[in-house]
């Protein structure tokens, strides 16, 4: 089998190959990883009509426009834009939302040409959201009739759009009904509706939502972005200074440390609810006994442990959190180890940061295992093997993850480890830095960086 590790290879099979599926991949590894030189060639695949399906769609064309758009180079605009006239919605669609992302006004009048297109159907969603990226005001009376679409997504468009035209809060009514919809897909919809209105204050809206926290993170990352794009011109150093920047990354500091979600409520929203007098172990215990009995088998001892009350129950936790297959309890499991700062737990929280994660919803079991690794690096004597392992770890994830709420954790947990006393090891190197492209881990290590120097300062006055 043919493996894809490099440009040659993956531009080679997409030339060459009768494999359809390999193809893909090879599309996808070009714009996975935002290869420049490749863009000729994947705008060649958006001409080529050699992979329709029985159903009519063009897979390798929709994956090359998506691609093009994660490499972002203003020289695919007029390829895609071409593409538009393919009678593949879902290809026109992936167009749009790449046109978008490329970010170059020169795909203007191609996009208002396009909307009074004779054309009966086309993606409207991602149409509107694009011309109200583009802050394409003039063609307001046509989207004006969106508003009452009998789709509730594309009437949340039309919300986008007008809110950013005119900042009246009427146009967000749509939207924020689409946030406690009993559809939690038109949920998450709504909250990236909310991001992509470039009002920072709707962030409330979003994390007071029912929503999972990779969802609010994600949305909140987004709003955080432009914001940050908006002052100073993204300068990391300048932005940390900003009232918006600190409320935005101190609200995505306290999801990453949730990994309770799916058939368990949020902690956090738990102990707004009645619950003060909880600790949050104690909060996250009474959530895994509560899920376990709705799911008793293989975990019977773990149960049994738990409801016991017994205070070094660190060994049996570590054992059904490798043993079970039930991503909630490996979850919440997670969380009480980070609670407890068991220090025989080390091994098994480095195991779970390094399995491989296909399922997104996974993610935010490897941040907090992370940052309960960092809770734990003090209990270790300084030069022992378990230091330097935890070390590691927090190299590892700060540099090589794509996962970036994983990185974001990597910085969080050194700023805890460095805070307590002087350390013996620099996470924030220049080789780290340099390999960050994120806006917002750039902002989160500018603040951390902040931060230790002015616990340094303070313990040199004292």
């Amino acid at each position: 089998m043919t493996t894809i590790n490099s440009v040659p290879v993956a531009i080679d099979v997409i030339k060459t190959s009768n494999d359809l599926a390999l193809k893909y991949h090879a599309i996808w590894w070009l714009g996975k990883n935002k290869e420049q030189q490749a863009v000729g060639v994947l705008a060649e695949v958006l001409n080529e009509d050699n992979d329709q399906t029985a159903l009519g769609g063009y897979p390798l064309r929709r994956q090359a426009a998506r691609s093009l758009g994660m490499i972002a180079n203003p020289q695919a605009v007029a390829p895609l834009i071409h593409s538009l006239n393919s009678n593949d919605l879902r290809l026109q669609e992936a167009a749009i939302l790449a046109l978008r992302s490329i970010n170059d006004p020169a795909c203007v009048p191609s996009l208002i040409e396009y909307l009074y297109g004779t054309s009966l159907q086309k993606p409207m969603e991602a149409l509107i959201e694009a011309l109200a990226a583009f802050e394409i005001w003039e063609v307001a009376e046509v989207i004006k009739d969106y508003l009452n679409d009998s789709s509730k997504r594309i009437q949340g468009a039309a919300g986008i759009y007008f809110y950013r035209m005119t900042r009246e809060r009427k146009y967000l009514a749509t939207i924020n009904n689409n946030l406690s919809d009993q559809n939690a897909f038109l949920r998450q919809s709504a909250a990236f509706d909310l991001a992509q209105c470039h009002d920072a204050i709707l962030s409330e809206n979003i994390t007071a939502a029912n929503l999972p926290n990779n969802v609010k993170m994600a949305a909140l990352k987004q709003i955080l972005e432009t914001h940050a794009r908006c002052i100073h011109s993204g300068n990391s150093k300048n932005s940390i200074l900003d009232s918006v920047v600190k409320k935005l990354i101190s609200k995505i500091d306290s999801l990453v440390t949730d990994a309770i979600q799916g058939n368990l409520p949020s902690s956090n929203l738990l102990a707004k609810n009645n619950s003060a007098e909880l600790s949050p172990l104690e909060l996250s215990k009474g959530h895994l006994i509560k899920l376990i009995q709705q799911n008793p088998t293989n975990n019977e001892q773990l149960l049994k442990t738990l409801q016991a009350s017994e205070t070094d129950c660190c060994m049996v936790l570590c054992a059904s959190c490798m043993e079970s297959e039930d991503q909630d309890i490996r979850a919440a499991i997670v969380q009480i180890l980070y609670f407890m700062r068991c220090t025989q737990a080390v091994t098994v929280l480095q195991q779970v940061i390094g399995l491989e994660i296909a399922n997104h919803c996974q993610g935010k079991i490897r941040r907090v295992a992370l940052l309960a690794l960092g809770k734990l690096y003090h209990d270790f004597e300084a030069g022992s093997e378990i230091r330097k392992s935890i070390q590691s770890t927090l190299h590892w994830a700060l540099a090589e993850p794509e996962d970036w709420g994983l990185r974001y954790s990597a910085v969080m947990a050194y700023e805890e480890i460095a805070i307590i006393e002087p350390i013996d090891f620099e996470l924030f190197s220049k080789a780290n830095k340099a390999c960050q492209t994120d806006l917002i881990i750039d902002l989160r290590l500018a603040i951390a960086e902040s931060v230790l120097k002015e616990s340094a300062e303070d313990l040199v006055k004292t």
